[in-house]
């Protein structure tokens, strides 16, 4: 790895020949920084030395391999990211050894980009983002990570590199893509939050909405989605077991029960559909049965081929809810069992 940093000299101390005696030159106020110039003496290099860490801005991080002696570059079907999202506040610490979990509210910046996503991705009344706040969780991260870690393993011992998408599934190949992942390609802020640049699109790694209530959004960031265990609700399961997510904010704003303020809850996560199945059944209680059978690991349900479109994922580490968002929205109803629609919320023992 390499810094590639700014880095502000002022004036300098040049010297050609070792001198241990330059720091104090410095320190003086006689001169700001060093340059030993070993590659005039010695025909090495020239070094800058600073001994103020304010001089210094390390700006981008360059991993590299070197490729001498013969050796050529290693094919690798995973795309390389930082061990955490570099926006994240806690990025410069070790999610293994030292656990964190924190939510800390959005800048503006950050809660007009959320704002932006949830416009795009409506298709009912725009709403009201009324704040955001991202969660930074070590140890869920680390199980949402350990899962797109292992599930590329088994794609690379059965020849695969990546999974069907859902354009390709539901026979769209131009339209069908997921409203999120269209969306995210005409932003400009990737490195801002979770978009195109730090996302796996070869395990179908996609940022969905999920509706629920203001206690079951802080139980699922706390401890994930629980989904299947004895304190998840079973009713409602429209298209079989398992924690429902939606591209159409609109269908998960429906999930959402309006609280006595007028606000809504969602959270916006990032999650790991891998192989899909597919179904355009009405109404299939046991699609998640059939998926598992054909060793697929979640279930797209695009209802008479019209949608909205649901995803269902099996596994808790399949989904990290990394932002709450609270909403106003005006004209929503919120789905019950009798809608046929399944019930999102999601309540922890």
């Amino acid at each position: 790895a390499l810094l590639l940093c700014r880095a502000c000299l002022g004036k300098f101390y040049y010297v050609t020949d070792r001198d241990s005696g330059a720091k104090q030159k410095v320190e003086s106020g006689e001169f700001d920084s060093t340059v030993g110039d070993r590659a005039k003496a010695a025909k090495t290099y020239r070094e800058v030395v600073v001994y103020d860490p304010d001089q210094v801005c390390p700006e981008y991080v360059i991993l590299y391999d070197r490729l001498d002696g013969g050796k050529t570059v290693t094919a690798n079907d995973a795309p390389f990211h930082l061990e955490l999202p570099v926006y994240w506040v806690n990025v410069h610490r070790n999610p293994i050894s030292d656990p964190f979990s924190v939510h800390y509210t959005v800048r503006e910046k950050i809660k007009g980009l959320i704002q932006r996503r949830a416009s795009g991705t409506c298709s009912g009344s725009k709403p009201v983002v009324l704040d955001v706040r991202r969660v930074e969780d070590s140890e869920l991260w680390n199980r949402y990570v350990g899962f797109k870690a292992g599930l590329h393993q088994r794609l690379r011992s059965m020849g695969e590199t990546r999974c069907l998408t859902p354009n390709e599934l539901d026979g769209r190949p131009e339209s069908g893509h997921a409203l999120t992942s269209k969306l995210l390609e005409d932003e400009v802020d990737a490195e801002e939050a979770a978009g195109i640049e730090n996302m796996d699109f070869a395990l179908n790694e996609l940022l969905l909405w999920h509706g629920t209530d203001e206690e079951s959004a802080t139980a699922i960031a706390e401890s994930g989605f629980l989904s299947g265990s004895a304190g998840t609700e079973k009713h409602g399961r429209r298209f079989g077991e398992g924690a429902y997510f939606a591209e159409d904010l609109a269908k998960s704003i429906g999930c959402a029960p309006e609280s006595l303020a007028g606000v809504r809850y969602v959270l916006l996560c990032r999650t790991v559909c891998g192989h899909i199945w597919y179904t355009e059944k009405f109404s299939d209680t046991d699609a998640h049965q059939a998926a598992k059978r054909s060793l697929k690991h979640s279930v797209l349900a695009n209802p008479d081929g019209k949608g909205p479109r649901e995803y269902v994922l099996f596994e808790d580490i399949q989904a990290y809810p990394e932002y709450i968002v609270q909403l106003a929205v005006n004209g929503f109803f919120t789905a019950t069992q009798e809608d046929e629609a399944p019930t999102n919320q999601i309540t922890v023992q």
